[in-house]
C-alpha cells in the first residue's frame, strides 16, 4: 500500500516488506527456507502458464532475436563489471565472476513488473522473456566455467560437455513425451470429467517437469515453462491455463 501512495512498483513494496519481517529486520519469519520453497513453487507455476500461452511458432520467431539478444546483453553487462571491478583494483577472477553476477537478471522480479505495467503479451514483452530463459540456460555454463577458471583446460571442456549433453538429453525426453505422451494422457485424464484429478495431475506433471530439469542441471522455471509450451499444443491448454490460474 505503501508502494502504491508513493507511485512506486508494487515489487518495492514487497521487497521491503520482505526485508522488514525477515530474520535481518524484525525477527517475525526465522524460516527463511520455507518462505523459499513456496516462492519456488509460485516461479514454476508462473513459467508454466507463460509456456502455456507461447507456441511453438511464436518461439521460433522470437528465438533468433531472444538468443542473440540475451547473448549480446549478457557479454556486454560483464564486459562492464568486469571495467568496473578492475577500476576499483579487484584481482581478474572477481571481477569477471562480478560482471556475469550483475549480467543475470531475477525472472521473477521482471515478469511481475512486465504484468503490472500490462506488457507480457507485447511483442517487447515476448521478447524480454525470451532473453530471461537465455540467462537461466546460461547459468549452467557460468557455474562450470567460474569454478574451473583456475584448474585445467581438459576438466572444464569436459564438464561443459557433460553439461550440455545432459541439458540437450532433458530437452529430446520432454519433446518426446510432449508429442507422444502428454495427448494420450490428458485425453484419459479428462474422460474421466473430474476436474480434481485433471488439476492434480497438470501439477503433478508441472513439478515433475521441473523437477527433472533441476536433476539434470537446468533450472526448474525452465523444465516448467517447457512443459508448459507442449501442453499448449493440445487441446486442453486453455482448461490447463485456468485450472493453474
Amino acid at each position: 500500500m505503501l508502494a502504491r501512495l508513493a507511485r512506486l512498483p508494487i515489487i518495492l513494496g514487497y521487497l521491503a516488506g520482505g526485508i522488514a519481517i525477515g530474520p535481518h529486520g524484525f525477527g517475525l519469519v526465522s524460516d527463511p527456507e520455507t518462505i523459499q520453497a513456496l516462492a519456488t513453487i509460485g516461479v514454476i507455476l508462473l513459467l508454466f502458464t507463460l509456456g502455456l500461452e507461447f507456441s511453438f511458432r511464436e518461439l521460433i520467431r522470437i528465438g533468433r532475436i531472444a538468443i542473440l539478444g540475451g547473448i549480446a546483453q549478457i557479454l556486454l553487462t560483464a564486459a562492464v563489471g568486469l571495467a568496473l571491478g578492475k577500476l576499483l583494483g579487484w584481482a581478474m577472477f572477481e571481477a569477471i565472476f562480478f560482471g556475469f553476477i550483475i549480467a543475470l537478471s531475477s525472472t521473477m522480479i521482471v515478469l511481475k513488473t512486465l504484468m503490472e505495467r500490462g506488457e507480457l503479451d507485447s511483442g517487447h514483452g515476448r521478447v524480454m522473456i525470451g532473453i530471461l530463459l537465455v540467462q537461466d540456460l546460461s547459468v549452467v555454463p557460468l557455474m562450470i566455467i567460474l569454478p574451473a577458471m583456475g584448474g585445467g583446460g581438459e576438466a572444464l571442456w569436459v564438464s561443459l560437455g557433460i553439461a550440455t549433453l545432459k541439458a540437450v538429453l532433458f530437452i529430446a525426453v520432454m519433446l518426446a513425451l510432449g508429442i507422444w505422451g502428454l495427448p494420450w494422457l490428458l485425453r484419459r485424464v479428462a474422460g474421466e470429467r473430474s476436474g480434481e484429478l485433471f488439476l492434480l495431475t497438470i501439477v503433478t506433471l508441472v513439478l515433475l517437469a521441473a523437477f527433472g530439469a533441476f536433476f539434470f542441471g537446468l533450472s526448474a522455471a525452465v523444465g516448467a515453462f517447457i512443459a508448459g509450451l507442449l501442453i499448449s499444443q493440445s487441446a486442453f491448454a486453455r482448461q490447463a491455463l485456468a485450472n493453474i490460474v
